[in-house]
């Protein structure tokens, strides 16, 4: 019985800093049978060119995260499919483990552990570490899985899922949604599936500059305005931005709390000032 074919799937912009690394470790996966599409916000940089050099089937895509996300979907051809970001290192395993565990489990989506990349340095990279320690302290809590209530998003799906949860977003809101674009096709398909997986060492993320993150966030926070505007999961992201972890080790715990209110300070402001989410 041949090997199902497994799409992994990437939204990128101007991603040549980290692209290579994330194409790298698919490359490397210990699962032969694995086809790539990057889905691109015409980068201005060398990101296409890069993808390219690595076999992957290159979309266009001027909308936001979620009409990226839409787009990798409907160009794979996989009987599953992985969602992955350009700065996501998966582990070498990863994928053959996450099919095992769906076709012993039966699981329809699995959730992949994600720390930091040893190799991520400085003051923001120690701060992300200890939230994801902090965070992953909950990965078996079943509430804390719970779509908008813990940070946990599954990254493999059986691609009928998917493409059911798809039919139910509104197609108007698709091309604007560049936050909270992951919670919610998560929050689509727990309503059709509450059979989850969960993963350990799944992922690596190779964590942003002080730079980086500034100019992320102040665009996720003017992209929370198209919410307000359109009614559309208001309550989905009422809970999630009402989420701060604090826990244990007390230092651990308060380098977490450090990364929340600064994350949703920069937001705030993107939200305020008149900055485009585009």
């Amino acid at each position: 019985m041949a090997n199902p074919l497994i799409s992994v799937t990437i939204p990128t912009k101007n991603s040549e800093e980290t692209i290579s690394f994330c194409l790298q470790s698919i490359r490397e996966q210990s699962y032969p049978d694995i086809e790539i599409v990057v889905v691109d916000g015409f980068s201005s940089d060398k990101t296409r060119m890069i993808a390219e050099s690595y076999g992957a089937k290159i979309v266009l895509c001027k909308g936001g995260l979620l009409e990226a996300r839409f787009l990798g979907v409907e160009n794979s051809r996989g009987e599953y499919v992985v969602l992955v970001d350009s700065d996501q290192i998966l582990e070498k395993t990863a994928i053959e483990r996450a099919l095992k565990l769906v076709e012993e489990k039966s699981y329809d989506m699995v959730i992949f552990e994600e720390q930091t990349w040893p190799l991520s340095k400085g003051f923001i990279a120690k701060l992300y570490k200890a939230s994801r320690q902090i965070i992953n302290l909950k990965i078996t809590d079943p509430e804390a899985i719970k779509p908008g209530v813990g940070f946990f998003l599954p990254r493999f799906f059986k691609r009928k899922l998917l493409e059911e949860a798809f039919k139910a977003i509104p197609k108007n809101i698709m091309p604007k949604i560049i936050h909270y674009d992951h919670d919610i096709i998560y929050y689509e398909c727990y309503k059709l599936s509450q059979k989850v997986g969960i993963l350990r060492n799944g992922i690596y993320h190779i964590e942003p500059s002080i730079g980086k993150l500034l100019k992320t966030n102040l665009r996720y926070g003017a992209s929370l305005k198209i919410f307000s505007r359109l009614g559309y999961y208001k309550d989905l992201v009422k809970k999630g931005e009402s989420r701060i972890y604090l826990g244990r080790p007390l230092w651990v715990g308060l380098q977490s709390l450090t990364l929340s209110l600064l994350l949703k300070t920069i937001q705030r402001l993107g939200y305020l000032l008149p900055i485009q989410s585009s």
